[in-house]
């Protein structure tokens, strides 16, 4: 009995159509019709039956099946863990990130620290992230918020007050602190990244108005791009003025505290609760947690941040 076949084998259960299965695994109906039947003949029982052009599994065939399906589970289990075993004895680090461009910045200095911890670094929508980290292919997984899902638990990094980032020549800019109700007819740009649309809504709504989200998108840059060109304002952590100064020291951006109706931005890891944390990752979510504790030290640091000049 070969792995392949146990493979054919499952993918014909699934598909109920010989046809289908082969175009899925990229071999030739008569030669996949051939490993089912050595498949059958070795195991001296039936395992499908033929009903209308499909393939439908029988009694054998579904008891079959599970077994298979248990032996494929422990195998992956298995390559899993040997997978995980290999990255903690080679001091490896394999990180995802939800939010835009915040990865890139901790890892320069974390890399500087830590010289001898190797990085895998991937950036994944929050859907992908709770995929990976639930099938073990990740170590961690920085995220605004939990992801949801009862396997994974979550670890708050920190957190940072939002503001409203605006063109010097904007009307609110001239004001010290804007309320979030003097938002009602501007148009938004969403860094879905940090902020969920839905919150900004929610926040909206509850102060008797409903925001005018003009643009939702997952990349940062691309959001101080529209902020320059005029196309609105913006609802992102205040701590990234510091990064907009360090990428555009001459920016025409600002930005102006919201007096209320936003909860913090938190900032967190993911990770598998069946995992006892490597040294590794242990010491990347203490470097992390101390960046952010910086940022808000550097911020302090510089009362001019959300002036004019």
């Amino acid at each position: 009995m070969e792995f392949s076949q146990l493979n054919y084998f499952r993918t014909v259960a699934r598909t109920g159509n010989i046809s289908q299965a082969a175009r899925e695994l990229f071999v030739t109906q008569p030669n996949l019709s051939r490993s089912i039947a050595r498949l059958e003949e070795e195991l001296g029982v039936p395992l499908f039956e033929h009903r209308k052009g499909k393939v439908v599994l029988n009694e054998y065939g579904r008891v079959f099946l599970s077994g298979v399906e248990n032996a494929f589970g422990e195998l992956n289990a298995c390559i899993q863990t040997v997978q995980r075993l290999y990255e903690n004895n080679q001091n490896i680090l394999s990180l995802g990130c939800s939010v835009d461009g915040f990865l890139p910045d901790v890892l320069q200095s974390f890399s500087r620290t830590h010289p001898e911890i190797g990085i895998r670094q991937f950036q994944e929508d929050p859907a992908r992230l709770t995929q990976q980290l639930v099938e073990r292919k990740l170590t961690l997984a920085v995220t605004p918020t939990p992801l949801n899902h009862s396997l994974l638990a979550f670890r708050l990094l920190g957190e940072m007050d939002y503001g409203l980032f605006l063109r010097r020549d904007h009307p609110l800019a001239g004001r010290t602190v804007v309320e979030l109700k003097a938002l009602a007819g501007q148009p938004l740009i969403c860094d879905a990244s940090r902020l969920d649309a839905r919150a900004l809504r929610s926040a909206c709504r509850s102060h008797g108005f409903e925001p005018t989200v003009a643009y939702e998108v997952e990349s940062t840059n691309l959001v101080y791009r529209l902020l320059e060109q005029g196309a609105g304002v913006a609802v992102m952590p205040v701590s990234q003025m510091l990064r907009l100064r360090a990428l555009s020291p001459h920016s025409p951006i600002l930005v102006r505290p919201l007096e209320e109706g936003l909860p913090p931005a938190s900032l967190g890891v993911c990770y598998h609760k069946g995992y006892t944390l490597s040294d590794a990752a242990n010491a990347f979510i203490d470097f992390a947690a101390t960046f952010l504790a910086q940022e808000k030290l550097r911020l302090a640091a510089a009362p001019d941040i959300t002036s004019a000049t």
